[in-house]
This record gives C-alpha cells, structure tokens and sequence, in this order.
C-alpha cells in the first residue's frame, strides 16, 4: 500500500467517524423565503432529527437563528 493510499483511508475514517454536520441553511431553504419549514428539513437527516427541539417558538419553520443554534449544539 502506497502512503497516498493510506493517508487517504485515514482521511475517510476521520470523517465517518465525525459527528454528522447540517447542510448550510441556504440549500435546505428550497423555496428561497429565509425559513427552513419541517418539509424541508427532512433533506437532512440529523436537522430532521433535531427540529422539534430547534423550532423555539413552536411555528413549523426555523429562523435563521435557529438553524443556526440547531447547528452549533454542544
């Protein structure tokens, strides 16, 4: 096996093993109107996961803020 090769693996194993991010607001936000509605975040599977929590105000959109706070949980 070649360095590149394994360098590579190593690469790929990093990333598996990394915590699933959420894909940027803007490719959720499908019909462009700044709000991530419950439909649309199920093109995402972990912000699909966390959007009942993430809804502060209980409306079946996400804001901005937050998708934003969604995003950078601890």
């Amino acid at each position: 096996m070649t360095g590149s090769f394994l360098a590579g693996t190593a690469a790929l194993l990093v990333t598996a093993c990394a915590e699933p991010s959420i894909a940027p607001f803007a490719e959720l936000d499908v019909d462009g109107n700044g709000r991530i509605s419950r439909d649309e975040a199920m093109r995402d599977v972990v912000l699909a996961g966390l959007f009942a929590e993430a809804d502060e105000n209980d409306d079946g959109e996400l804001t901005p803020f937050e998708y934003l706070r969604a995003a950078h949980r601890p």
